[in-house]
């Protein structure tokens, strides 16, 4: 597992894990939305904000003159949110003008934590495509993204670059600042 798999992989624990438990009655408000086609299988997602804790499931994060970017949706019409997860990640360098998406990553969780899952950093590839990015308050993203996606069993797993999925997709939605 390489340090950005490791780091998104936590990133995905920690974001989501308050989704999982009781944490749910806490209240959340929609954020933006994120559509994809999933080897022709339709996604219908939504980013969530939770303000009581302060967290959101899309953040920008600034460190040095990098920014890190997380959005991730999930799927409102499953019972539990753990389930029907999509991320897409990107970094990008300076704040000005418009910079591109670096090293993107995108991944799918269509069972949850516990169970397989498709990402595009082993085995896959990634592009990520930003239509608008606003870092003022509030910040926002509306972009789209493509990747080739294999599945892994589990995060210690080697990619299965014989089960891959393509997706194809857009996002919108606010930005949570997570400095």
């Amino acid at each position: 597992m390489t340090q950005q798999q490791a780091i998104v992989s936590a990133t995905v624990i920690a974001l989501l894990l308050p989704f999982g438990q009781k944490a749910l009655a806490q209240e959340t408000v929609p954020m933006g939305t994120m559509t994809a086609t999933i080897d022709g299988d339709t996604y219908e997602g939504q980013t969530l904000d939770v303000p009581s804790e302060g967290t959101s499931t899309a953040e920008v994060r600034a460190f040095g003159p990098m920014m890190s970017v997380s959005i991730q949706a999930l799927d409102p019409a499953l019972a539990s949110r753990l389930q029907g997860v999509m991320v897409v990640e990107f970094s990008l360098m300076g704040s000005g003008g418009s910079p591109a998406p670096m090293t993107p990553s995108i991944s799918w969780w269509p069972e949850g934590m516990n169970a397989a899952f498709f990402q595009s950093e082993e085995g896959g590839a990634a592009e990520v495509t930003l239509d608008n990015l606003s870092l003022d308050d509030p910040a926002s993203a509306t972009g789209r993204f493509s990747a080739s996606l294999c599945r892994k069993d589990s995060f210690f797993a080697e990619a299965d670059t014989d089960d891959c999925k393509t997706v194809e997709g857009r996002f919108e939605t606010a930005l949570r600042d997570a400095s």
